[in-house]
């Protein structure tokens, strides 16, 4: 929402900062994306949660150069990264980001809060270039935004053994090797006294999480009646998608978030017949079932067929289309919504039709 003021960041412990700004130098003084790469991950646990997580260095290709724990829902991101991913639409990736990101930045790209924050710490890096520490936290539906207190514990207890693992793997170059990529090596909840071994590792194959907030979509007794009372055009066939558009915003409580679009197209004219904007902080099923159905109300008139990309929506909209009588068609690949999309995201970005 345009003229919406934005939050100030989170505040964070002036003793918290030190720690993790001297955290970050030894991380960076390391350089361990110079011997690994982003798919050498490594586990983590959480000493008073058991929480597992996953950690990963960035930086091998020489763009971006960074430290990445991913936590809680990232589980599923990161693991479809690495191979693991089934039919998935790779459109709707982004919207499983779930991790807190220490990325070394030019100056230039720190913002006033950055700055402000380093300057109190009165830290000042080694070398030039991308040596500034940037940290930001990513939650699904949501832009990047500061780190808060429990955050910055988080990285102030991962960083270390995230720092401890990759001399490891420098000292032990083929540690991977003959392993599959979702084997992931957990470190012990508690570091040992020393530098760590490869016998202090416990290997794990991770599989991907089930799919989180995709459960039925049921439609009030209203919205119910209203729909029944539409007529159905026989043979009119249409492709609906419900996915992230990382050139859209809106703000909710100060903060930026990403938008979810819905998008109805006609087959087989291509013609998009229904548009729908939403929060992307809206859970993914019940987004795309209130999407279709304000589509369906708007347009006064009922398809007889739906295609859909793939299977993680059809759980969700499978009663409804059920109660109209409507045929729900997963299939691989929707091209003429796919066009669309693409079409709808330039647009936003600028580039124009």
């Amino acid at each position: 929402m345009a003229g919406q003021k934005i939050a100030p960041p989170p505040a964070v412990a002036p003793e918290t900062w030190s720690a993790l700004l001297a955290g970050s130098a030894d991380f960076t003084a390391l350089a361990p994306w110079s011997h690994a790469l982003d798919s050498h991950c490594a586990g983590l646990i959480d000493l008073c949660t058991g929480e597992k997580r996953i950690g990963q260095v960035l930086g091998n290709a020489g763009e971006i150069f960074a430290a990445v724990i991913h936590r809680r829902g990232g589980l599923r991101w990161i693991l479809s990264m690495m191979g693991e991913m089934p039919d998935e639409n790779p459109m709707n990736l982004i919207e499983g980001m779930d991790c807190l990101k220490l990325e070394l930045v030019p100056k230039r790209e720190l913002g006033k809060n950055d700055l402000s924050v380093l300057k109190a710490a009165g830290f000042k890096p080694d070398g030039k270039g991308a040596v500034w520490p940037q940290f930001r936290s990513w939650e699904p539906g949501w832009q990047p935004w500061f780190i808060n207190q429990t955050e910055a514990e988080q990285l102030l207890a991962d960083l270390p053994r995230l720092t401890a693992f990759y001399e490891l793997f420098e000292r032990y170059p083929k540690l991977y090797d003959e392993r599959p990529m979702t084997e992931i090596p957990f470190l012990p909840a508690r570091l040992p006294d020393r530098p760590l071994k490869p016998d202090d590792l416990d290997w794990q194959p991770l599989l991907l999480p089930p799919l989180a907030g995709f459960d039925p979509f049921q439609a009030s007794t209203k919205h119910y009646e209203e729909l029944r009372s539409l007529k159905q055009q026989p043979g009119r066939e249409v492709e609906f998608e419900c996915t992230m558009i990382p050139a859209a915003s809106f703000h909710e409580n100060g903060r930026p978030c990403l938008a979810r679009v819905g998008l109805l197209v006609e087959r087989p004219s291509g013609l998009v017949s229904g548009t729908e904007l939403m929060s992307g902080t809206v859970k993914p099923g019940e987004a795309a079932g209130s999407m279709l159905m304000k589509s369906f109300l708007k347009a006064r008139a009922l398809p007889e067929t739906i295609f859909i990309a793939g299977t993680r929506f059809q759980p969700v909209l499978q009663p409804l289309c059920d109660e109209l009588n409507i045929k729900l068609c997963p299939v691989s690949s929707l091209p003429l919504l796919e066009e669309a999309v693409a079409s709808l995201a330039g647009f936003m970005r600028g580039d124009g039709f």
